[in-house]
């Protein structure tokens, strides 16, 4: 076990925290990084080289699990190894995270002897000369990107995806055209990222503002709330928030938009707030059995399940093979709610 390997440890409780961070330094690990919330941790597997992630699974801006999820979507992070706290774990939550990819499930309150066989257990797999040259270049170029030295950047991220097609080189390429007022090639850098991780919401907010840019409200507004759906997915809450505002401001009167904003609204907890985008989403689409389906679950968690059983009896009518919301309806009829 390599005890100079850098360890990202995630847990909105300090103390929690701190006592973790103890333990690995008990153990020898002297390359610890602590971050209070999982967005910031997230952020942090993009700047720092790490070679493990321990997280907790409960966090109230965003999971452990949602940033489990966002590590697997990544091409760069896919094999990066994550591990996730929880005090009792579910035959659900084993599951749950085992379709998600994580490394290993560590129990709370935890023990030296316990995080000292998940590490253990690990196997790092080595760079080889070729990879190792090409981290140092994307580092090289993110930091001439930081001091806008734009033209340098661009040699060096058009280098590296002659060598890989790689998302992040695309993501980035796509970022420094748009910099330098080149829209066009700004999307298709964007659309390479986005072929490559197609739930990569920065490519698509790339993309949107790019279009934007070049006069093409309609195309902006359709990856913009790509990326909204994706963040929300993730329940990355105020990432999708900042994203729908953007869209609001590029055209204040879309119609496309209300059912983003009441799904969010429901993620946040507001739901009068998000009734009335709902609201506005089905008088403009109707037909949209997907609507009625949200505004039923809203009004599930509203606890009036009679109000909700109308609008799934609805959905069904639109969409007769809508299996989420039958189960949902027969859940009802059974007393579930």
């Amino acid at each position: 076990m390599g005890k100079n390997l850098t360890v990202l440890l995630a847990d909105e409780n300090h103390v929690a925290l701190e006592e973790l961070a103890k333990i690995f330094k008990s153990l020898g690990f002297t390359n610890i990084i602590q971050s209070d919330n999982a967005g910031n941790a997230w952020t942090m597997i993009q700047l720092k080289e790490l070679e493990c992630v321990v997280s907790a699974w409960e966090m109230k801006e965003m999971s452990g699990l949602a940033l489990l999820r966002i590590v697997r979507s990544s091409d760069r992070f896919f094999n990066l190894p994550v591990f996730l706290m929880h005090s009792s774990y579910t035959k659900g939550m084993v599951v749950l995270a085992g379709q998600e990819g994580v490394t290993g499930l560590v129990v709370t309150p935890f023990s030296a002897d316990s995080i000292k066989k998940k590490m253990e257990s690990l196997k790092f797999p080595v760079l080889d000369p070729h990879q190792k040259e090409a981290e140092k270049s994307l580092q090289d170029a993110l930091q001439l990107i930081e001091s806008e030295n734009y033209e340098t950047a661009v040699g060096i991220l058009e280098n590296l995806v002659k060598i890989e097609e790689n998302a992040e080189y695309y993501y980035n390429l796509g970022y420094v055209k748009t910099a330098q007022g080149n829209y066009s090639e700004a999307i298709q850098a964007f659309r390479k990222a986005t072929a490559i991780d197609r739930l990569f919401a920065k490519a698509y907010e790339g993309m949107g503002r790019a279009y934007q840019k070049i006069g093409k409200p309609e195309e902006a507004e359709k990856f913009m709330i790509r990326a909204a759906d994706i963040h929300m997915s993730r329940e990355n809450v105020e990432e999708a928030e900042m994203v729908l505002d953007e869209i609001r401001e590029i055209n204040p009167n879309t119609v496309n938009i209300y059912n983003s904003f009441g799904v969010l609204y429901r993620k946040k907890g507001d739901f009068k707030k998000a009734l009335f985008n709902y609201k506005k989403a089905i008088v403009i689409h109707p037909e949209r059995a997907r609507i009625h389906y949200n505004i039923g679950r809203l009004y599930i968690e509203m606890k009036d399940p009679e109000t909700a059983k109308s609008y799934f009896m609805q959905a069904l009518k639109l969409e007769p093979d809508f299996d989420d919301a039958r189960e949902v309806l027969d859940a009802i009829d059974l007393g579930a709610f």
